[in-house]
């Protein structure tokens, strides 16, 4: 490498929230040889500037997956200090963005070095390590920091508070705790700390907290801060559970909420949150495996402020015509760009729906994989007047009947490329 590519590159380690120099580095790259990386550079600054349902979020997922993960830019992570490792690694606007921590220890002790070798903002640490919260809120680089991830720990009140009130957390905006990485009172003392009023997005994947607790820790926060976005899959939560969750300050307010795999919510807890008004300023709403039925689609669809989503998540929710009938004709259909009805018996009467749902014609993105679609639907969506503004349709998946030639060649003639049979 030459003087001007190692200069720029340690002014993107330096200044890592700036686009500037990892554009100039991308034209640097592309000057020495190497196209297919400055492409991705350029294309992961532009996607981290829209939203997931953004026509060049959509365009991207379709053509280029690999432009979100970097996967196919492993080959450019650098040399690996002692401390960290790329087990676990993310790139966000071009460059390597999360190291993975093997030992949390080892990393503070002298894991400074990761912030030469790459512009990290964001760690994961090893579910294997037993990490020591109080020495990480103590570390002055934590102020680096804008993502932690842990997925164990079983952090008490104690150890939570000592990260949430450190003065070197001001920049962490976005927090996952997974699994059994902290306890019901740990996650209260969270809502409760100087962080969590800063935090843009909370994750709180799998827990082994039992939900009830976790709702009672998040009514702590006594008001939604700046958070955005709210992951609560896959926690077990119940109808039981639905009212006081949607009535917390804490989600009214948010722009994505993520109910995915909490199969007890059910009917209840799907009328529930329309009846609540937290659908109200919500862009993206996740609620595959949910099992709302056809009343629980009913009450979301004709939910105030369901107008305003513009991502809507109803996967393997064993959900056929009549539910995908309910969200063609209703207020949502008009303003959503990505519907994701993968995995429900969908079959060709609720393509036929979908097809002629004028409402569906700003659609971006359909995803009907595994939806038991066959030749008749798939035909009806080629000749649909109202789905010219796909950028991606998935036919994909195994369930249900093969689609034969006329249907793939009619929908190849209408869609091109942008779809997948």
């Amino acid at each position: 490498m030459g003087s001007q590519h190692d200069a720029l590159y340690r002014a993107i380690c330096a200044e890592p929230d700036e686009d500037t120099p990892r554009l100039a580095f991308a034209d640097l790259v592309e000057e020495e040889g190497d196209a297919l990386r400055a492409a991705f550079i350029r294309e992961q600054v532009a996607l981290a500037r829209v939203a997931e349902y953004d026509p060049l979020a959509v365009a991207a997922r379709q053509s280029n997956p690999d432009a979100f993960h970097g996967w196919a830019m492993a080959h450019t992570l650098p040399p690996v200090p002692g401390g960290y490792g790329w087990h676990k690694f993310a790139f966000r606007r071009g460059l390597p963005w999360m190291a993975g921590v093997s030992s949390l220890a080892a990393f503070v002790a002298g894991g400074e070095s990761v912030f030469d070798a790459a512009p990290i903002q964001a760690l994961s640490v090893d579910p294997r390590d037993r990490p020591d919260l109080s020495a990480l809120a103590a570390w002055p680089h934590l102020a680096r920091i804008r993502r932690l991830e842990f997925a164990h720990g079983w952090f008490g009140p104690d150890a939570v508070a000592a990260l949430g009130d450190s003065p070197h957390a001001a920049n962490l905006v976005e927090l996952a705790l997974e699994h059994d990485s902290v306890t019901a009172a740990g996650l209260e003392a969270l809502a409760e700390s100087a962080a969590f009023p800063r935090l843009e997005a909370l994750e709180l994947r799998s827990n082994a907290v039992p939900p009830a607790l976790i709702v009672d820790a998040l009514a702590a926060a006594r008001r939604p801060g700046a958070l955005g976005r709210l992951s609560l899959a896959d926690n077990a939560l119940g109808e039981a559970d639905a009212g006081h969750l949607f009535a917390l300050p804490v989600v009214h307010g948010l722009g994505a909420l993520d109910l995915s795999d909490n199969k007890r919510l059910g009917v209840a807890g799907a009328q529930a949150l329309a009846a609540s008004g937290a659908l109200r300023g919500l862009r993206v709403l996740r609620v595959a495996k949910t099992l709302p039925g056809v009343p629980g689609v009913e009450a979301l669809a004709g939910a105030g402020g369901i107008g305003g989503l513009r991502a809507l998540d109803l996967s393997e929710n064993r959900l056929g015509p009549v539910a995908v009938k309910l969200i063609a004709e209703s207020g949502a259909a008009r303003g959503l760009k990505v519907l994701n009805l993968a995995r429900n018996p969908v079959g060709d009467l609720g393509a036929a729906a979908i097809a002629n749902a004028r409402a569906f014609s700003g659609l971006l993105e359909l995803d009907l994989g595994g939806a038991e679609v066959g030749d008749r639907g798939a035909v009806a969506l080629a000749e649909s007047p109202h789905l010219g503004n796909l950028l991606r349709l998935n036919l994909t998946g195994t369930q249900g009947p093969r689609l034969g030639r006329a249907a793939r060649d009619a929908l190849v003639e209408r869609f091109g490329r942008r779809v997948s049979v």
